[in-house]
C-alpha cells in the first residue's frame, strides 16, 4: 500500500499565543530572582528595544494609529477583544484592560504569575513610549487580574 502524504504548514494551525506568557513569566522570574527588580527592567527594556522597534518607528512616522492597531491585533490574537477599551483623544491613546487574558490563562494552568509580571505592562510600555517619542502613564494595575488603565500621549500634549 502506498504511503499517504499530508502537506501542512504552520499557517494551517491556529496560533496559540497564550503559552508564550507562561514562558515569559518563568524567564522574568528567573531574572528577577537572580538580578532583582533592575535586572527585570533591563531585560524588558532590551526586549522592547529589539522586538518592538518597528512599532516605535511606525508611531514616530504615523502617530498613534499604529499603536491602537497593535493593541487591537494583540487582543484579537488573545481572543479577548471584549476586555480591551481604546479611547482616542487629541494627541493621546487611553487603554483600559478589564482583565488581562495572559494572567487569566496562567492562573487557569496553575501557574501563579511572578511578582515581576506587572513589569510586562509598566516597563515594556514605558520603554515603547520613550522609543516612540511618547509619554506613558500607568494609571492603575490590579495584581490579581492584570486589569490595567494606562495612556500614551504625544510629547507636545504631555
Amino acid at each position: 500500500m502506498a504511503p499517504k502524504v499530508m502537506k501542512r504548514s504552520a499557517s494551517d494551525n491556529k496560533y496559540l499565543h497564550r503559552d508564550f506568557h507562561v514562558s515569559c513569566d518563568i524567564g522574568i522570574g528567573y531574572v528577577g530572582e537572580r538580578y532583582g527588580d533592575e535586572g527585570v527592567r533591563d531585560y524588558l527594556n532590551q526586549y522592547t528595544d529589539n522586538f518592538l522597534s518597528p512599532l516605535a518607528e511606525a508611531v514616530r512616522r504615523e502617530g498613534l494609529e499604529p499603536l491602537a492597531r497593535y493593541f487591537r491585533e494583540l487582543y484579537e490574537t488573545e481572543e479577548a477583544s471584549g476586555q480591551l477599551e481604546l479611547t482616542r483623544k487629541p494627541g493621546a491613546l487611553h487603554v483600559r484592560v478589564s482583565a488581562c487574558p495572559a494572567v487569566a490563562y496562567m492562573k487557569s494552568t496553575g501557574h501563579q504569575p511572578s511578582k515581576w509580571y506587572r513589569e510586562t505592562t509598566a516597563t515594556l510600555y514605558a520603554r515603547l513610549a520613550k522609543n516612540a517619542g511618547l509619554r506613558f502613564t500607568l494609571e492603575s494595575y490590579d495584581e490579581a487580574t492584570g486589569a490595567a488603565a494606562f495612556r500614551f500621549e504625544q510629547e507636545a500634549n504631555a
